[in-house]
């Protein structure tokens, strides 16, 4: 693969761009609620959306008994020839990549698919409506493993018998730890997209996660649902600190948030902090050798603040820091979002999230 010239994309070139911040949260985005043409068609493109459940493995070798489901989108009578696999954080499941709030205003899906994108938003293994093994076995290496079994899936016609010849990995926060992780090991994606993920933590990461993390079967909503001890949850209202700037977060957002929150396990926390400890060439991101797109929200609770290494207001600074750990990638992009925290897609600046990723999507790998 030829070698590409480093790229730094900043805001105020997207800006120049007329993708603004929107001043109006509860608002869906005109440009994003119309509805898509194709070239010389008079009507819309249908947005047509399958689930598909997937058998997966969470070990290699090993079998595959565990179940990962995902729903695939895209728009008109035929699928493209690219999708994009949507990988959710912790605590989150596919309705990061999708929020049932806005028309449309908090779904990369809408966006990614009007660009013309098959999409493929899955719930990890241990969330939503994949299987919930032991916590135990609920690593970063596992999810990478049944996210290799999705790729496998998607390239080969196993999902709505269409093999895609291009695939897109896209992680948000632990999923893109995965993301990292599965393209580290198995090479099976054309780029990568990694938000809400970079390599140094906020010395108070100890503390956020003694204070606002506990066992999920604590909290109210997964009371009954008869998971172990392992798997843990955010404590009520402590999500739009966590996850949220106050500039750029819309209570209603927040709520439902709450009210849709998942799990993550403790072996996956553990694995973000064992992993980030690794001299940076033996970090999966080093073996990474796709081109890379970083977004990051400039006020990041959980990369950026406090931070010293690099500053998440300067993309150059991010890039200046994070380029070490990327060795093998022949580009490396970075974007930073301003007055938003971790939650880039669930922000009001989600629209100037999705235009920067999609800007880059078209023109590394295209539709």
């Amino acid at each position: 693969m030829p070698v590409r010239a480093p790229i730094i994309i900043t805001t105020a070139l997207l800006a120049a761009a007329a993708v603004a911040v929107p001043a109006a949260p509860a608002l869906a985005d005109p440009a994003r609620a119309a509805p898509t043409m194709a070239p010389g068609q008079a009507g819309p493109l249908t947005l047509n959306c399958s689930v598909h459940v997937l058998p997966v493995a969470i070990t290699d070798p090993g079998p595959a008994d565990q179940s990962m489901w995902g729903e695939l989108c895209y728009r008109g009578n035929r699928e493209p020839a690219t999708v994009q696999l949507l990988v959710p954080g912790a605590t989150y499941n596919h309705l990061y990549w999708d929020f049932p709030y806005g028309d449309g205003y908090y779904s990369y899906v809408d966006a990614a698919t009007a660009a013309g994108y098959a999409t493929f938003d899955v719930d990890r293994i241990g969330t939503g409506n994949s299987s919930h093994p032991p916590s135990a076995d609920v690593t970063i290496t596992a999810g990478a493993v049944a996210l290799h079994d999705a790729v496998t899936a998607l390239r080969d016609g196993a999902v709505d018998g269409h093999a895609f010849a291009r695939v897109i990995e896209v992680g948000h926060s632990l999923g893109s730890f995965e993301t990292w992780a599965e393209d580290a090991a198995y090479h099976d994606v054309d780029a990568v997209i990694i938000t809400g993920a970079l390599h140094q933590w906020t010395p108070d990461i100890d503390t956020l996660a003694a204070e606002d993390v506990y066992p999920a079967v604590d909290d109210p909503k997964f009371a009954s649902s008869g998971l172990d001890d392992g798997y843990i949850t955010t404590r009520p209202g402590t999500r739009e600190a966590l996850f949220y700037d106050p500039a750029t977060a819309d209570p209603a957002v927040v709520a439902l948030d709450e009210a849709d929150k998942d799990t993550s396990t403790i072996p996956e926390l553990d694995g973000l902090l064992e992993m980030t400890a690794e001299p940076a060439a033996q970090q999966p991101s080093s073996q990474v050798n796709v081109p890379v797109l970083i977004v990051v929200g400039a006020d990041d609770n959980l990369f950026c603040a406090g931070v010293t290494e690099y500053n998440c207001a300067s993309p150059a600074s991010v890039r200046a820091y994070e380029s070490q750990f990327y060795g093998a990638a022949p580009s490396l992009t970075v974007v930073t979002i301003p007055d938003t925290g971790h939650d880039l897609a669930l922000s009001t600046t989600a629209p100037l999230t999705d235009a920067a990723m999609l800007a880059w999507s078209l023109t590394t790998v295209g539709p």
